[in-house]
């Protein structure tokens, strides 16, 4: 695949996944507190991070956070600094991960840099929120915020994520890394 179409095919993702990232949450808003429980925010980010790249899963991770903020009628999350950070990270680490594992087989290559961006990016977020964003913000406070109360998202991620990923990659529609 040439340069100029893997970067055109790149940024056509990038900007699916940002249109999704936007998307998602409103189509879910019937759900009590559907972005917190369900991490709609974090699905396309991932999902960006996994198909395009570093680069590209950070600028979505961000882009997700902030449009809301300048679109009229957007529906506007309560997203706080961190996790503004938290999403530009997710979509920085899976795309980290899927390159320096681009030689392990497609299906551990998915499954370890999505769990490896999930965990790594509900670390940083934690350590953003204790010592930047929220003085007196505590470790329970952390697992409670960043993984019971968030479960269904998280098998919702682990479930969906890897099936797109290995699917487009498999049709030519997302590049291998």
């Amino acid at each position: 695949m040439g340069k100029t179409r893997r970067c055109l095919l790149d940024l056509g993702l990038a900007l699916l996944c940002v249109g999704l990232g936007l998307l998602l949450p409103w189509a879910f808003h019937w759900v009590n507190n559907g972005e917190q429980v369900l991490l709609l925010f974090q699905l396309p980010v991932l999902l960006c991070g996994m198909l395009c790249g570093p680069a590209y899963g950070l600028s979505c991770g961000m882009l997700i956070a902030l449009l809301p903020e300048f679109l009229p009628g957007a529906a506007r999350a309560a997203l706080s600094g961190g996790e503004l950070w938290e999403l530009a990270i997710y979509g920085f680490l899976a795309g980290l991960l899927t390159c320096l594992l681009a030689s392990a087989p497609p299906v551990l290559n998915v499954s370890v840099s999505l769990l490896g961006a999930m965990v790594l990016g509900r670390g940083f977020w934690g350590l953003l929120e204790a010592f930047v964003f929220s003085p007196g913000y505590t470790w329970t406070m952390w697992v409670r915020e960043s993984f019971v109360i968030c479960l269904p998202g998280i098998v919702l991620q682990l479930a969906v994520i890897p099936l797109v990923t290995l699917a487009l990659r498999r049709c030519g529609a997302a590049p291998k890394p």
